[in-house]
């Protein structure tokens, strides 16, 4: 009877302390789920864009930009298209500093993946698409402002 006894007393401390890890896991992934942090794994973010950077992959990226990202994104990225207001959490603004230090593989994986309100795009666009789309983003980033031109000496 005391081996019962045991058995039943292991059993339960057993299924307590498992329920704590389980809970203790859910809890600190609904921390993350709060979080504004939006992380790629460290293996997507440094994936390297295959596609070049220039005129015609950021024109082929605009075009899919349009289709898709405009209405939530806006015309210049500041997160301010016409489904904008309806959304929780807001889009980001692609121009920012915060979104153009990403690294092109972070990017491509958060168009990949989507997190909501965004949705996934693996299935709506190519790959070659969602490149595209990255290096369109890029356009979108601030000029720096130009220095005044110096004054000739007299």
């Amino acid at each position: 009877m005391n081996s019962n006894r045991s058995r039943k007393w292991f059993v339960i401390v057993f299924v307590v302390a498992l329920s704590t890890l389980a809970f203790s896991a859910l809890d600190s992934r609904g921390d993350d789920a709060k979080s504004d942090e939006w992380k790629a794994p460290a293996r997507a973010a440094r994936k390297k864009n295959p596609i070049p950077a220039d005129d015609k992959s950021s024109a082929a990226g605009r075009d899919v930009y349009v289709k898709q990202c405009l209405s939530c994104h806006g015309e210049t990225g500041k997160g301010d298209g016409t489904a904008a207001k309806d959304l929780d959490p807001k889009p980001k603004d692609l121009s920012s500093p915060d979104v153009q230090s990403q690294s092109d593989g972070t990017l491509f994986w958060k168009i990949t993946t989507g997190k909501k309100p965004m949705p996934t795009f693996e299935k709506l666009t190519s790959e070659d698409d969602r490149w595209n789309v990255v290096n369109y983003i890029r356009t979108l980033a601030p000029t720096p402002a130009k220095a005044p031109a110096s004054q000739p000496a007299q």
